[in-house]
């Protein structure tokens, strides 16, 4: 066998191995599509956005009272408590991720030939 003939051998099982990997990355995207929908329609979803905004309607449409340090430190308390809740909610969104970074020496294009040549 030429050096050219092995060459493309090896070509043609390496596409075969991203051809199958790409519709495994597809088959995992129409999955959690299909979940992110899921959730959206659920009305529990939008629950934290309805808390948080409550205390502003609540807010705008009350009855105007008199102020007085009892009620700037009950406002106070739970802003801090909302302020605590959004960031046990979204606070794994902006923080460092979950996951380390994959460091591998080889592809899995790689590996697979490897093993099976």
């Amino acid at each position: 066998m030429s050096k050219f003939e092995a060459r493309k051998k090896l070509l043609v099982a390496e596409s075969e191995v991203y051809r199958e990997l790409l519709k495994m990355e597809l088959q995992t995207f129409k999955v959690y599509t299909t979940r992110t929908k899921r959730r959206l329609r659920s009305a529990t979803s939008y629950l934290p956005f309805v808390m948080s905004g409550l205390p502003f309607i609540t807010q705008f449409f009350g009855r105007r009272k008199a102020r007085s340090s009892r009620s700037s430190l009950k406002r106070m308390t739970s802003l801090v408590m909302l302020g605590w809740k959004t960031y046990q909610r979204f606070g794994g969104f902006f923080g460092r991720t979950k996951y380390a970074a994959r460091t591998h020496e080889k592809t899995a294009a790689e590996e697979y030939l490897s093993k099976r040549l």
